[in-house]
Order: structure tokens, then C-alpha cells, then sequence
């Protein structure tokens, strides 16, 4: 029981997180480790098939493609 409310607020901590933060690569990451903290959730339910394809499709290749588009992003460069 203990393990369960820890991983989750470790879910609803990084989701607000990554919710209320004004630096866009600091919202992506702490989206990527909400994901991985969905991830633990899965398999501590005992669903190890839910936890992988989580981690590999959504951490591994969504959060790769948004933390690319974002470091790619002229944001930076025009506030100069």
C-alpha cells in the first residue's frame, strides 16, 4: 500500500509539475518522467506488458520526438 500512494504522487507530482513550468524543456521533462512513473505503476499492478510498451513507445519515442522539436525550436533564439 505504502509503494502504491508513493507512485502516485510521484505521477501527480510530475504532472503538475510539468503543467505549471514556464521553461518548455523542463515541462518535457518532467512529462518524461511522469510516463515512467505510470510505467512503475504498471508493473507494480503486475501488468509488465503495459509497463514496457509504455517506456519503449511512450518515453522512449513521443518523448524523444517532443524533446527534439523543442531544442530545434527558435524560441531561444529570438528573445535575443
Amino acid at each position: 500500500m505504502i509503494v502504491f500512494l508513493v507512485i502516485s504522487a510521484a505521477i501527480v507530482g510530475t504532472a503538475l509539475l510539468s503543467a505549471i513550468s514556464k521553461n518548455l524543456l523542463h515541462s518535457s521533462l518532467w512529462l518524461i518522467f511522469m510516463v515512467v512513473s505510470v510505467a512503475a505503476m504498471f508493473f507494480y499492478l503486475g501488468n509488465i506488458f503495459l509497463s514496457m510498451v509504455e517506456v519503449l513507445v511512450y518515453a522512449g519515442a513521443i518523448m524523444t520526438l517532443i524533446l527534439t522539436s523543442v531544442m530545434l525550436s527558435r524560441r531561444y533564439l529570438d528573445e535575443e
